[in-house]
């Protein structure tokens, strides 16, 4: 094995012992919460963007339909009084405000849509947020009884820093305080058991 290779190992070592340390579990418990709530609130702040965009273009829609309902009203009005171009170029207007309403239906059905897959998308973290409030309580009961039970000298695990979602963060806060716990369980055992 070389100098490089030792020293490279020593040094992940090293990072990942210090990263172990600087990972209390309530601290870790508490951010990964906070950045759930973060990814509510940006989702909440697309869904009103979304409903916006769709309410307008609901408005759209409406007012070209007006527009060749109008178009249709003055073509007739022209057709009844003689006066042929004027009425062609009323039904071009209102064969181009359907056109430009149903070109507005078809993006409104898709920003419909994609509300109702943000609205899941909210209700589902909404529901993830709340069973990691739920879990958080019990994780840090857990904790602390874990660290009350440990002796002062018993050895320290290396473990590996992942970033990652709030989520993957908890669970690996979670297998930190079971292996707290499995630690605290066999410095209570007597010698002669293990």
């Amino acid at each position: 094995m070389g100098v490089l290779t030792r020293l490279s190992d020593l040094s992940r070592a090293a990072a990942h012992e210090a990263l172990s340390k600087l990972e209390d579990p309530v601290m870790m418990l508490n951010h990964y919460l906070r950045t759930m709530k973060e990814e509510i609130d940006a989702v909440q702040r697309t869904l009103n963007k979304q409903s916006g965009a769709e309410r307008s273009l609901k408005m759209q829609i409406d007012a070209y339909n007006r527009l060749a309902a109008q178009c249709d009203k003055n073509a007739a009005e022209a057709l009844a009084d003689g006066r042929e171009a004027e009425a062609r170029q009323a039904v071009e207007a209102k064969l181009h405000y359907l056109d430009k309403s149903l070109e507005c239906s078809e993006w409104y059905e898709a920003a419909k849509q994609r509300s109702e897959e943000l609205s899941q998308q909210l209700e589902e973290t909404k529901a993830a947020y709340a069973a990691m409030q739920e879990k958080r309580t019990e994780l840090i009961a857990r904790a602390q009884k874990a660290e009350a039970q440990v002796k002062p000298s018993a050895p320290r695990f290396l473990y590996s820093f992942e970033g990652g979602a709030a989520t993957r963060g908890f669970e690996r806060i979670e297998e930190r305080i079971m292996q707290s716990e499995a630690l605290a369980e066999l410095s209570r055992r007597p010698a002669a058991q293990r």
